[in-house]
């Protein structure tokens, strides 16, 4: 997710790490500090402790190649994000703030339930997040969140405000459960979404595949990608939690890429680094791909409309040497806002 969400998850269990390890002295019935130690530091350093460790595993993005534009593509959501990572990761955190003279004893619990909730968290979104490598290198993607969702992440930075403000734990517990209840409500709304389309036989006996995910910054609005033969098609679903659900009129399709179509085209095409660079984009893609403009190759899950087509990244082959060409699209014309804000307000 966001960098904000991550670094308020992680300021979240940082201070409750504080909670539990007060617990653990009183069962022990010793004092938090021993005679002659330093204070226990304030609610609001380890905030910023947990905050740090929330956010590391995203430094992965300075993993780049100058001549490989997919090199970035391959290693974010990788090993800094895996659960066997987490060890190290929240000790190099430790290790960066002993910089400041915070000894590392002082500050690994802190750092190490922080760097804990970073892969956790990305696993419910839909990129994709390499949580048991190198065990494996599936990409876990939930489905169940957005990248970024305010409705998500602003009540959470409300409460660990609240929580620092009053020193009162209280209010970071119940931004615990209001992250929980938030991501449960996601799988309601996934498998609510995917049973309204089984009923309108959209998904049915011929599906292969498919992928329900919410839309940007919302969890109202998803994007249903079903693969029925040779073709994907992209819908449209207004899903009011508990209340009403609508298809909306507009969907489009698109040819799927197939592995016998990759092989011959390649045959076209000198460089020998294409067939490498066209499976790590199916890897990082988990296989949804589909024929775009030009013979570029798209990745079938982002769109800017949740029924498009449209490609917000795509890999493009080319005649000279060298790896592929990485195409990217974020921008959003005024037209696009317009019916994005449409379909999200739409009631």
């Amino acid at each position: 997710m966001d960098p904000l969400s991550q670094a308020v998850l992680g300021s979240m269990a940082a201070l409750g790490a504080t909670k539990v390890k007060s617990k653990i002295q009183r069962k022990k019935h010793e004092p938090k500090e021993a005679k002659g130690v330093k204070e226990a530091p304030s609610l609001k350093v380890i905030a910023l402790w947990g905050a740090l460790a929330g956010m590391a595993a995203d430094l992965d993005i300075l993993i780049r190649s100058s001549t490989d534009p997919l090199f970035h593509v391959q290693f974010h959501r990788h090993f800094t994000h895996s659960l066997f990572f987490i060890p190290i990761g929240a000790l190099i955190v430790s290790l960066f703030l002993k910089l400041f003279r915070v000894p590392v004893k002082r500050s690994y619990l802190y750092t190490l339930c922080a760097y804990a909730t970073h892969g956790a968290l990305d696993s419910f979104t839909n990129y994709g997040t390499q949580l048991f490598w190198p065990l494996s290198s599936t990409r876990v993607a939930l489905n169940t969140v957005a990248v970024v969702d305010p409705l998500c992440t602003i009540p959470l930075v409300i409460l660990v405000l609240l929580c620092l403000r009053t020193k009162n734990l209280k209010f970071n517990t119940a931004a615990i459960i209001y992250v929980v209840a938030f991501m449960s409500l996601g799988f309601y709304q996934r498998e609510r979404v995917t049973n309204f389309l089984t009923t309108k036989g959209l998904i049915n006996e011929h599906t292969q595949r498919k992928m329900i995910k919410p839309t940007i910054f919302n969890n109202v609005v998803w994007r249903g990608i079903i693969v029925d033969q040779d073709q994907a098609r992209f819908y449209a679903v207004k899903s009011i939690p508990f209340g009403k659900i609508k298809l909306y009129p507009k969907s489009e399709s698109a040819s799927i890429v197939k592995n016998n179509e990759i092989e011959n085209l390649l045959k076209h095409y000198k460089s020998e680094k294409f067939s490498y660079d066209y499976e790590r984009f199916r890897s990082f893609t988990s296989g949804y791909l589909h024929w775009g403009k030009g013979n570029t190759i798209v990745d079938s899950r982002y769109s800017i409309l949740p029924y498009s087509s449209e490609s917000m990244w795509d890999i493009e082959f080319h005649k000279g040497e060298g790896h592929v060409t990485f195409n990217t699209s974020r921008a959003v014309d005024i037209n696009s806002r317009k019916e994005f804000l449409k379909l999200l307000f739409d009631f």
